[in-house]
């Protein structure tokens, strides 16, 4: 080996531990930044010359920077991320129903409907009251006004649920344009062979941001790119992005679409997963099941209502507008709006007979065929504990997954996080290897110095 060798192998040397302290420096200063994944120079030996006397080294050189990085536990983390993202979701709209239905109360549609068929009962025991009359007209009212109330903060969730969907979609959209460009530019940095970290780490954050929202599969290209699938629809494919947009469904509820194309997209999971399900199943449900007990407490109260007789001796009146069969429309009929005294209190004309006004207060106990053999408080009472237990399970799901999360983020960072500790033990290692060959190139700078007195 010449001289010229020796130095060279120490010129290879100082750089390429020049370059890994770099390295070990970028990971200490982003300890704490968020996404980002331990780096280390990768060093292998140079190929070595060949001669007649064999092959003899040419010293280290460069083989890339490669992230510490593990996709199983990144897989794992971004689908408990998605869980956790739909159940918190699912929760704090549900609470917010649970808030409009405010039961158990004593102010809530329970006690409203009960003290309705109490007002009855009362004006049973004195059918010639007036104030009887207007207290049972007036509480019947009230009930009235907060089925109003409850259908229409049910409808404001709806439509913040829907809103939410929109925007998410947008930024869905946005995220999976960006995803799209940091494979365009990690793909011109030179793909595997010439790695790009920096930018594949972001391109992770920006994944596991998507992987909240909509469930994905991420698939690694050989060329460094990725393509990024959300149910069976290709939302990223190299440089090319796919958009989603919100359809409405002629049934009712919303879907995911692709936008060319119009194919629906199942989104497994997320928020958009919960907010699609609760603006076409939950919501709705729950308003199909208050216009259900609305349309049983208008065909009930009618029906026995419509055989009594009023003071002035008419017959056949209706207590509840008989149009209004769903708990947005449920109102009074027109006369007993006007007057309590349109109120059939009696089966006969007969002063005293409270007989109707009884029959009506029985109704607080009595079971609907239209509610599967229910009262209409047991009814009621069951949508109320229904939305309670949604809530309870959604915040106990979100509990469990935050835990999930917690695992999989402390399993991945045990892989890709920086320890500065060990981070202190490499750079010494760096150093101490760096001044092994400046020691070479002086030992090499003596040996001509020698040669050169020789002469």
């Amino acid at each position: 080996m010449s001289l010229s060798s020796l130095f060279s192998i120490a010129r290879s040397a100082l750089l390429a531990h020049q370059r890994a302290m770099s390295v070990t420096a970028h990971n200490v200063a982003n300890a704490q930044t968020p996404g980002y994944s331990r780096q280390r120079l990768d060093l292998v030996p140079a190929d070595p010359l060949r001669g007649p006397l064999g092959t003899i080294g040419r010293g280290v050189t460069e083989a890339g920077i490669s992230r510490a990085r593990d996709r199983f536990f990144d897989a794992a983390f971004r689908r408990e991320s998605g869980l956790l993202s739909g159940s918190g979701t699912l929760a704090n709209l549900l609470s917010q129903v649970e808030a409009a239905v405010h039961e158990p109360s004593d102010v809530g549609i329970a006690a409203t409907l009960d003290g309705m068929f109490k007002s009855f009962a009362d004006l049973a025991n004195d059918p010639s009251s007036g104030p009887n009359r207007e207290l049972v007209r007036q509480a019947a009212t009230r009930l009235i006004q907060q089925l109003h109330q409850l259908d229409a903060q049910i409808g404001a969730v709806a439509q913040d649920a829907v809103d939410r969907m929109k925007s998410e979609v947008a930024e869905v959209n946005s995220l999976a344009s960006r995803i799209a460009a940091l494979n365009s530019e990690i793909l011109s940095a030179g793909g595997p062979g010439r790695s790009a970290p920096d930018l594949e780490d972001q391109r992770d954050l920006l994944v596991d941001r998507l992987s909240s929202m909509i469930s994905v599969r991420v698939l690694q290209r050989e060329d460094g790119t990725i393509s990024v699938l959300a149910g069976d629809t290709m939302l990223v494919d190299a440089a090319a992005a796919q958009s989603l947009a919100v359809q409405p469904l002629a049934t009712g509820g919303f879907r995911l679409v692709s936008a060319v194309g119009g194919g629906t997209v199942d989104p497994g999971s997320g928020s958009l997963k919960a907010l699609v399900d609760l603006t076409t199943t939950t919501l709705p449900g729950i308003q199909l099941q208050l216009d259900k007990l609305a349309a049983a407490i208008v065909t009930e109260v009618n029906a026995i209502h419509r055989t009594g007789y009023t003071p002035a001796g008419s017959t056949g009146t209706d207590f509840f507008d008989p149009s209004g069969v769903t708990a947005r429309t449920i109102a009074l009929a027109p006369p007993i709006a006007a007057s309590g005294s349109a109120i059939a209190a009696g089966g006969t004309a007969a002063p005293g007979d409270g007989s109707i006004a009884q029959r009506i207060a029985d109704l607080a106990g009595a079971r609907v065929g239209s509610l599967g053999g229910k009262s209409l408080r047991e009814f009621y009472v069951e949508i109320a504990a229904s939305v309670g237990l949604d809530v309870l399970h959604a915040t106990q799901d979100a509990e469990t997954q935050q835990a999930l999360v917690d695992q999989a983020e402390l399993q991945r960072s045990s892989v890709s996080g920086v320890s500065i500790e060990e981070e202190m033990i490499a750079l010494i290692a760096q150093q101490q290897a760096y001044s092994a060959a400046t020691r070479i190139i002086t030992a090499a700078d003596e040996m001509i110095q020698d040669l050169l007195n020789m002469i």
